[in-house]
């Protein structure tokens, strides 16, 4: 996973909604890349991330993310 790419979809993402929570482990670059993060909705009991690959936030789409990478781009 190239660190410029990464570092794009953070800043994206953050952009969008500051206080979401997500891990990915590869590229975003596409849709399906975008249905691959993993989306932290709540902790279980035993203190794991309860984590779903649909995005929980309605302000982050693949469209938006998709828009804010590119502003980044310049």
């Amino acid at each position: 996973m190239s660190k410029e790419n990464r570092e794009k979809v953070k800043a994206a993402i953050k952009t969008l909604k500051s206080n979401a929570e997500y891990y990915f482990t590869l590229d975003i670059e596409t849709e399906d890349d975008f249905n691959k993060i993993n989306w932290t909705t709540g902790v279980a009991e035993n203190g794991t991330a309860i984590t779903t690959t649909t995005c929980p936030h309605s302000e982050i789409t693949w469209t938006l993310l998709k828009a804010e990478m590119d502003k980044l781009d310049g």
